[in-house]
């Protein structure tokens, strides 16, 4: 049965004073280093020697010298005591904001053009923070933000949830655009064409009552035009570019994210093209949202901090 050092008494001291003998050979110098004095240091010694039941050093012309067990002890009292230190970093990185995990939802135009932007950066100003966001319409934020799920959305809050349990800060309105594939009929048309054009293709839309939908639905509305008869519902946002990138379907998105697929990274043609209509489409305002309440971590603050700056040079959360 192993001995339990522990329950037998063995303390940080102790840990302490045989780290020191690690690198010292000389007990006086290891008491100096520890700012105990020398018979305090032989007295721990002996306490060492008597919880391992082991003999830890012998004496010798220079000092003392470890035995074989007592080097052992030692090297793994300078592992623990790095590992104590190790943790008192981690706590203060903590504190600080420059360690932990943050949990992000937004829907899909900020994700794009602000989040992901502000990721790179904080992947090279604090690469010990993890990350994970949660991309997806403000009705289903809403619930992961209420309880705790997400520390904060670039969102809406949805008309059904109550205004009261959110923190919120409104920032911009979205602009968004109608996306068709490369080559599309409509692409050969003048521009800016007329809006009734677009309603003699299939439509890709989210479900009834998100907001990109109501915004297509009034700007068609305020054009005295009929609603589209052929429509395509789906909540994926990849199920639409699929389908708009290969048929002749067209969709309304955020304009952010109709301009990253319509250009590579290289300035080359994407896999889709913004139609140049007269129909002008923008959704109302998303805003930082928090719980109400709410008081953020100091990583999630860090993080907060860096997404607010992408958006537009807004102070820290």
């Amino acid at each position: 049965m192993s001995l339990d050092l522990l329950r037998r008494g063995l303390k940080i001291s102790h840990l302490r004073l045989l780290g020191e003998l690690a690198v010292q050979s000389r007990l006086t110098d290891a008491a100096r280093s520890l700012g105990m004095t020398q018979p305090a240091a032989s007295r721990l010694i002996s306490e060492i020697e008597r919880i391992a039941e082991a003999n830890l050093y012998v004496r010798s012309g220079r000092g003392i010298e470890l035995t074989d067990v007592g080097r052992k002890l030692a090297d793994r009292c300078v592992r623990i005591l790095q590992e104590f230190g190790d943790a008192g970093r981690d706590i203060e990185q903590h504190k600080s904001g420059q360690s932990g995990h943050v949990s992000i939802g937004s829907v899909t135009g900020p994700a794009i053009e602000y989040i992901l932007p502000a990721l790179r950066h904080i992947r090279l100003s604090y690469p010990d923070i993890s990350i994970s966001v949660d991309v997806a319409p403000s009705r289903d934020l809403a619930p992961k933000l209420e309880d705790g799920r997400l520390d904060f959305s670039l969102s809406r809050v949805p008309v059904e949830a109550d205004p009261g349990l959110f923190q919120e800060r409104p920032l911009l309105r979205e602009p968004a655009s109608i996306v068709a594939r490369i080559g599309h009929p409509l692409t050969r048309a003048g521009t800016p064409f007329p809006a009734e054009a677009l309603l003699g293709f299939d439509w890709v839309l989210p479900p009834v009552g998100a907001p990109i939908r109501l915004s297509a639905e009034q700007a068609l509305r305020e054009k005295g035009l009929s609603q589209p008869t052929r429509v395509l519902t789906t909540s994926s946002f990849l199920f639409t570019l699929a389908t708009v990138q290969r048929t002749n379907a067209i969709a309304p998105v955020a304009q952010s994210v109709a301009r990253s697929f319509a250009e590579g990274p290289d300035g080359a043609p994407g896999s889709l093209i913004e139609l140049q209509s007269d129909l002008h489409l923008s959704v109302e305002t998303y805003s930082f949202l928090t719980r109400q309440g709410q008081v953020l971590t100091p990583v999630a603050q860090t993080v907060a901090r860096e997404v607010l700056r992408a958006v537009g040079g807004q102070d820290g959360a």
